[in-house]
């Protein structure tokens, strides 16, 4: 009985259902896509501290590219049945410069994805078992960590502007505008971080016995998972850890 009230309440304002029906899948979609761009992040930020790429972490890497795509494919399906429903049911809302500022951005997250599936992770798979940066160029350092900054601005930005009503019908540009200082900012810093902070990091050369020591005071302590230290290796001279608090 209260099933049939529940699909009385659906059927009784179909084109209600059918919009409420986009809006949560467009937050699902939103949803995979932030977290899983996040996951990617933070993957690189834990290459960047313990310096070596695994197959394990490549391969998790590769399955939350999948999902960010996935994610990325939810937005478009969900947006082009937002224009639709808006051009059949409620054409007011197509004035909406808000829904034309985050199709904007969508483009931009859906290009840069594009470029780290042909460029980025075929990059990264080629440092399995070395240091993330360990012989590539300061073009491809800056390349990796330019792209991360562009996909995570780039997600988090359109849940912000879902979160704010207030910014309905304000003019395209003072949206489009904040999202390119924001951008350009983290490119800026990335690149920043790539060219002269990372370069200077001192890599510090320890012995097995010194390096086990680490390994098992680390798996002792609460630090998140993606802060994982590798087994140990079977190198002579130990893994070249660069210096950092993280081993304080």
């Amino acid at each position: 009985m209260n099933l049939l009230v529940l699909v009385e309440r659906l059927s009784a304002d179909p084109i209600a259902t059918l919009k409420s029906s986009l809006i949560a899948a467009h937050l699902f979609g939103l949803l995979l896509g932030v977290g899983a761009a996040t996951l990617l992040d933070l993957f690189i930020v834990r290459f960047m501290i313990l310096g070596k790429v695994s197959k394990e972490y490549c391969n998790v890497v590769d399955f939350a590219s999948k999902i960010v795509t996935l994610g990325l494919l939810i937005l478009w399906v969900t947006g082009i049945g937002f224009l639709i429903h808006y051009a059949l049911f409620d054409p007011v809302k197509l004035t909406n410069q808000k829904v034309w500022a985050k199709i904007a951005i969508v483009v931009v997250l859906t290009l840069n994805g594009m470029f780290i599936h042909r460029t980025v992770l075929p990059l990264m798979r080629n440092r399995i078992g070395r240091s993330l940066f360990d012989g590539i160029t300061p073009s491809q350092r800056s390349l990796l960590l330019v792209t991360g900054s562009i996909s995570a601005t780039s997600w988090y930005v359109p849940l912000v502007l879902g979160a704010f009503p207030q910014l309905n019908f304000l003019p395209a540009w003072p949206i489009l505008l904040a999202y390119m200082l924001l951008l350009t900012t983290a490119i800026v810093v990335t690149h920043g971080l790539a060219r002269v902070v990372i370069p200077s990091m001192p890599m510090v050369m320890i012995s097995q016995d010194e390096y086990d020591v680490l390994v098992t005071r680390a798996a002792r302590s609460q630090m998140p998972s993606f802060v994982g230290f590798p087994s140990s290796g079977n190198s002579l001279f130990g893994p070249a850890l660069r210096s950092s608090s993280a081993y304080a």
